[in-house]
């Protein structure tokens, strides 16, 4: 399920407003007053109909966010030290961060380094691999022998600008994200676009290593040829430009997350990169929720800057 259907599409538009920019800057002052404010709402309208959409308080859900591309950052950078994680990621004090992380995920942020995300990763595998209807069954059950590096296609660094686009966000990486793209492609061809030689791009701000597949977050976009405006639940923003890890690949539902794991988990270490804290973003040539074939053709981009040395 995405955003719940028993709120308006208006709400889900002015709500989409607010997401955009605690997404857009993780690390910045993210208060309830500026917040209501983007999204056209009193503070006390603003956080009864935000919960009621997301199921999350504001709190709750920018702490969660928080949280989680810290622990990313802590394996996807991992000569970075913890306090400039915890800054980058709207922490201003190593000790509430080491607070709030431990319970979280139950450990520090050095030992999750050391074991606790090899451990969350390995339960998650256990959960998900026992389970006779779950479609991301191989995911987990082909894992790679200790020390052994996967193949993997060529990266090329690229910069990018940035690019205006309408959205939908989705919970769960499933087959419902297509359901997402009709809608989103419906509501482009209801507003005068040339769908077909739009660009289909697909954020994925969830590390399916680290967070089970239905509580994945994936953002539908299509880019715009002129300027929109938001509307019927579908928002408009922009996709940060900038320096990208971009690589292309090819293959089936579930194929793409193998790819993600291993640029992140292989490449990425072992480059002069570092993730920024911005997710990533798959630019489709052939998107394989929509067409026939199911097979996708894509560039998977990750945002890069260079490490400090």
């Amino acid at each position: 399920m995405g955003l719940r259907r028993n709120t308006s599409y208006e709400h889900q538009t002015r709500i989409n407003e607010a997401l955009y920019r605690i997404h857009a800057d993780l690390s910045a002052e993210l208060t309830i007053a500026d917040l209501a404010k983007r999204a056209c709402y009193s503070p006390y309208h603003f956080q009864r109909i935000f919960k009621q959409i997301t199921g999350e308080s504001v709190h709750d859900y920018i702490r969660r966010c928080r949280l989680e591309w810290a622990a990313n950052l802590l394996i996807y950078n991992p000569d970075t030290v913890i306090v400039e994680i915890a800054t980058e990621c709207g922490f201003h004090s190593n000790a509430s961060f080491n607070h709030a992380f431990k319970s979280f995920f139950g450990c520090s942020p050095s030992i999750w380094r050391k074991e606790g995300y090899a451990q969350r990763s390995r339960s998650l595998k256990a959960l998900w691999s026992t389970s006779a209807v779950n479609p991301h069954r191989k995911f987990y059950e082909d894992t790679l022998r200790e020390n052994e590096r996967p193949l993997l296609p060529p990266v090329v660094i690229k910069r990018l600008a940035s690019q205006s686009v309408a959205y939908i966000r989705h919970i769960g990486y499933d087959q419902g994200i297509g359901e997402v793209w009709e809608r989103l492609l419906d509501w482009g061809a209801d507003h005068g676009f040339d769908v077909d030689k739009q660009q289909m791009i697909a954020l994925h701000h969830s590390n399916p290593d680290l967070i089970p597949f239905d509580q994945c977050r994936y953002v539908a976009c299509l880019t715009l040829p002129k300027k929109s405006y938001p509307s019927d639940g579908v928002g408009v923003m922009e996709i940060p430009g900038g320096l990208h890890a971009c690589c292309e690949a090819e293959g089936v539902f579930g194929d793409l997350l193998y790819l993600m794991r291993n640029l992140y988990m292989y490449w990425l270490p072992a480059s002069d990169y570092q993730a920024r804290s911005i997710p990533p973003h798959a630019c489709y040539q052939d998107n394989h929720f929509i067409n026939q074939s199911h097979r996708f053709h894509l560039e998977f981009r990750i945002p890069v800057a260079h490490k400090r040395r």
